[in-house]
């Protein structure tokens, strides 16, 4: 494929899977949604995925951002996550954490907060994967990744309000999600003192 028809293709795809993702990310949990929804959004994503991944270099050469891969890892751990609450099986899960885990490893959204001119929107997406990994996490009682995603979500925060200002971070970044997310949020928030409580009970039980 010619270099200049690669991020051509690339922002195509980006906009057929955001469309594709928009019909199913708003569906109430017990709504109900024709079962080739999913399989289709699931399609869109995987191929953007693999496209990016066997056209990396000549996309970043066009100036694709290693945040933007990250946002399509969120996306795809997101739809995981979303056919886990509708089916309660728990392959989606573990699926939405390895996708997770992936984009913490490798680094997609780390330094976003050290560019010269800040991006309130980049902050928002890079908070709200912090927000749904540690949901993730919690489900499946993975403790010490627990800690360390608190840890760098609230620094996160400290880092908003300082740069944003307070009342715009709050309202602007927790009204971006949605109700239930919200109040995970701010469970997250103010919960550093019960996982610190909780980490430590875990430890003592497994040297008993």
């Amino acid at each position: 494929m010619e270099d200049h028809v690669v991020p051509k293709t690339f922002k195509t795809l980006v906009k057929k899977c955001d469309r594709k993702f928009a019909k199913v990310r708003d569906i109430p949990v017990h709504g109900f949604v024709p079962s080739h929804y999913f399989s289709k959004v699931f399609k869109a994503y995987t191929k953007l995925w693999k496209f990016q991944q066997q056209n990396r270099a000549k996309l970043i050469d066009s100036g694709l951002q290693r945040w933007e891969i990250g946002e399509i890892a969120s996306r795809i751990g997101q739809l995981y996550y979303l056919q886990y609450t509708r089916t309660s099986e728990a392959r989606f899960l573990i699926e939405s954490y390895i996708f997770y885990e992936a984009i913490l490893n490798r680094s997609y959204f780390d330094g976003s907060h050290c560019q010269v001119v800040k991006d309130r929107g980049l902050r928002f997406k890079e908070l709200r994967f912090y927000a749904r990994f540690l949901q993730v996490s919690l489900i499946l009682n993975r403790w010490e990744i627990v800690q360390l995603l608190l840890d760098r979500f609230k620094a996160l925060v400290d880092d908003s309000n300082a740069s944003f200002g307070v009342i715009f971070f709050i309202f602007g970044f927790v009204s971006t999600f949605s109700p239930a997310l919200r109040i995970i949020t701010i469970l997250i928030l103010n919960m550093q003192e019960i996982v610190t409580v909780d980490l430590q009970v875990h430890s003592s039980f497994w040297r008993c």
